[in-house]
């Protein structure tokens, strides 16, 4: 592996010097009026964690379920997730996903849903799963959304996080704000519950808030050229490898959110349409350079409107799609195979049977390549990456 100074970083990280003045100013107030929130999703109640599977951990824990009770997830996600679950004293009961939305099948829910007790359903990609037939599926089980991928996406006209009775967010995915998770609470049944898991988490000190300061500015310039491909990239591959992280269950620290994250989330909500409007017109770009490829592409179907946080193309095997990865990081584009490891990491820690129980899941951690279509990235930019993607389907 040899260093490349300009190559594309696979995904956006968009913490500005500006963000870190603000952030750093935020320790020294109080004045945190979540207004935008109000207006982007109305009659909510909203509470805050250190991240989103923290979030997740608390609306668990607030349903006060008996212990090893089973909770519905996609099997194909990312496994801080699973963890969530688990450290929340419960069992993951893994569910396949649809090939034309990589969201969970619900199908395959009615299949299995005898014996759970919970349903998570994630918009994997900021894609909108079909949660009316889910909501039906479930009958009176609660449905948790994970809109950590899903900010601004709509089903039938409703903004994701307003469709079940309570879901969570992820600042640091599509925001860039740094960590950070959010609830929010659509039913006032489980209010207090929610209120007293909160007040349970630990405080953050100041000396961590300013910490968390400096980390997150300096991982955002070291994730921008030249510096990614010439040391972020390289050294953190190494690291990812030694430290093994593909390949273990990990347990968090869920704590209340820092005041550093929740004020730049919040600044940052105030442009972010317009963010996802340049995020959308990249996609588009894309769809239209690669619409002739034997590439499968996903695309917004009738009654939902997706923020395109990522953007998959699916191949017609593994080796098509490694061969792709390892191709285009060579002509300067780094991609990611999202969830790859996901299957076995499941199989050995999370009791996933295996045994093609989760087919078209084990299908696409093995064929999907997630390539980037971020707001900060040029038109010129975009076109690159679509050209060298049909090189690279030409090649294999």
């Amino acid at each position: 592996m040899y260093p490349r100074p300009n190559l594309i970083p696979r995904f956006n990280l968009d913490y500005t010097f500006k963000d870190f003045c603000h952030a750093l100013k935020s320790i020294f107030t109080n004045d945190f009026e979540p207004k935008i929130l109000g207006k982007l999703f109305d009659k909510c109640d909203f509470f805050f964690t250190n991240n989103g599977r923290s979030a997740l951990y608390v609306i668990l824990k607030a349903l006060n379920l008996p212990r090893g009770s089973k909770i519905g997830v996609p099997l194909y996600s990312c496994t801080a997730v699973f963890d969530a679950i688990v450290k929340a004293g419960y069992v993951p009961c893994f569910v396949d996903i649809e090939l034309d939305s990589y969201t969970l099948s619900p199908c395959d829910l009615d299949d299995k849903i005898d014996g759970m007790d919970a349903v998570v359903v994630i918009h994997t990609f900021g894609y909108p799963a079909e949660m009316d037939r889910i909501k039906k599926v479930a009958t009176d089980r609660p449905v948790i959304e994970d809109c950590a991928h899903s900010l601004c996406s709509k089903y039938k006209g409703k903004i994701t996080g307003t469709l079940s009775f309570a879901s969570f967010f992820s600042f640091k995915k599509y925001t860039s704000t740094g960590e950070g998770g959010m609830i929010i609470l659509n039913d006032d049944k489980l209010r207090e519950d929610i209120k007293r898991e909160v007040n349970l988490l630990t405080e953050v000190s100041m000396m961590e808030e300013i910490y968390n300061c400096f980390v997150t500015y300096l991982h955002s310039v070291t994730y921008h050229k030249p510096w990614y491909g010439l040391f972020t990239f390289p050294i953190g591959s190494i690291i990812k490898d030694l430290d093994g992280s593909n390949s273990k269950r990990r347990d968090f620290k869920a704590t209340k959110i820092k005041k550093t994250d929740l004020y730049v989330f919040l600044r940052k909500l105030i442009d972010f349409e317009r963010k996802v409007e340049r995020q959308r017109k990249n996609s588009k770009i894309l769809e239209e350079e690669l619409k002739d490829t034997s590439l499968i592409l996903l695309y917004e179907a009738k009654d939902i409107w997706w923020n395109y946080y990522l953007f998959p193309v699916r191949f017609e095997s593994k080796n098509q799609r490694d061969k792709a990865h390892k191709l285009l990081r060579n002509m300067g584009i780094d991609t990611a195979k999202l969830y790859s490891t996901t299957p076995n990491a499941a199989k050995k820690f999370y009791g996933y049977k295996g045994k093609g129980d989760c087919q078209n899941s084990e299908h696409c951690a093995d064929t999907i390549l997630v390539i980037p279509n971020y707001y900060t990235l040029t038109e010129q930019e975009i076109l690159k990456i679509a050209r060298s993607v049909r090189r690279v389907e030409e090649l294999i």
